[in-house]
């Protein structure tokens, strides 16, 4: 059983679909479009801004790209380069010390307290240099499901300005998250911090495939991401962007899909506690992170193997996440799979206590 999928189980909503084939039967849409992608599309990014993020951008501060990883690398390069820093707080998705990296910057890792899941302003600063140009928050996060409170939040938004460095935000998962959270563009924004915010359709509504994302910053940084994209892929597939169009002003289909995996989330909790395994309940996203630390010796990389082998349950190390000692568990699939998996998990790592 597949617990590892980064994507929902669910279709693509057909109302996205049949805007898809709309636009591929559509001659206009056969040509290049521009760069910073098409006008129609941009504004709607600017109204999920303005929903979600509670942000107002106008569409000079928006870039359409190919998923949110082209987003944070076109980020990465109009911000920094060789002798710059950017921090990663841990545990960590995989591509960001890699997108760094391809920026010709350095990642500098930092790590939570004991008894905290995500690192705070104090951890930050604790790996902060004068070469520290950005630092990159994920809040719901991948891929502990973790989100920063209010308090949390406005301590790392003001740490950053106060030191002026840059925030890059993931927000591909802010549709997918279950507790009324602040988000962090709009608390850097308060706190006079530059920020850059991330975002994509790939979570929220099924996309993963489809390849929609997109960067909002201020107009200077937006403007020389999408120089560079101009020079490496051009504009997002033109059919791809008429169905993100689709994704964004039609039906809302991520309130639904939140009260599931909310759902999904309980259930699956109490599985882990019945095994006597304790953590703390993620408020967004759709994954899991218990912890490994306590079963038999394996570290976590050597236990997955094992589940794999004894319960046929794959799961990922949290090794690959910069956190070794947890496995990260995808609710994101067919719920009565995903319930048979997690038990099997669940009595694999109580019985290895």
């Amino acid at each position: 059983m597949n617990l590892t999928a980064g994507e929902l189980s669910m279709p693509t909503p057909r109302h996205i679909v049949d805007a898809a084939i709309a636009a591929a039967q559509d001659p206009s849409r056969h040509g290049y479009g521009n760069a910073a992608g098409d006008p129609e599309l941009r504004d709607a990014i600017s109204g999920w801004a303005a929903r979600s993020l509670g942000i107002r951008a106008d569409r000079a501060q928006v870039a359409v790209t190919n998923g949110a990883k082209q987003a944070l690398h076109n980020a990465l390069r109009s911000l920094a380069g060789p002798g710059d820093e950017v921090i990663v707080p841990a545990p960590y998705w995989v591509t960001f010390p890699e997108a760094i990296r391809l920026a010709g910057a350095t990642p500098v890792f930092a790590y939570p307290r004991e008894g905290h899941v995500l690192p705070g302003a104090a951890d930050l600063d604790a790996v902060r240099t004068p070469a520290t140009r950005a630092v990159i928050i994920c809040s719901p996060h991948n891929p502990t499901g973790a989100v920063h409170d209010d308090t949390e939040l406005e301590q790392i938004v003001r740490w950053a300005a106060g030191h002026r460095i840059w925030v890059i935000s993931d927000d591909t998962y802010r549709d997918l998250r279950f507790a009324d959270i602040r988000p962090t563009p709009r608390a850097a924004l308060d706190a006079g911090c530059d920020v850059v915010s991330i975002g994509s359709t790939s979570k929220s509504h099924a996309m993963t495939g489809w390849r929609t994302g997109w960067l909002i910053a201020p107009p200077e940084i937006t403007a020389t991401a999408i120089a560079i994209q101009s020079h490496t892929s051009s504009n997002v597939s033109r059919v791809a962007q008429a169905a993100a169009l689709a994704a964004l002003t039609g039906p809302d289909v991520a309130t639904e899909t939140r009260r599931e995996l909310r759902c999904l989330r309980d259930e699956l909790m109490g599985v882990f506690s019945a095994a006597g395994i304790s953590f703390p309940a993620p408020e967004g996203a759709f994954y899991l992170f218990p912890p490994t630390s306590a079963h038999g010796g394996l570290d976590d990389t050597e236990l997955a193997g094992r589940l794999l082998e004894d319960s046929g349950v794959a799961v990922v190390p949290g090794a690959a996440f910069g956190a070794p000692g947890h496995v990260r568990v995808s609710y994101a699939g067919a719920p009565e799979t995903v319930s048979d998996g997690v038990r099997r998990l669940a009595a694999a790592l109580g019985a290895g206590r």
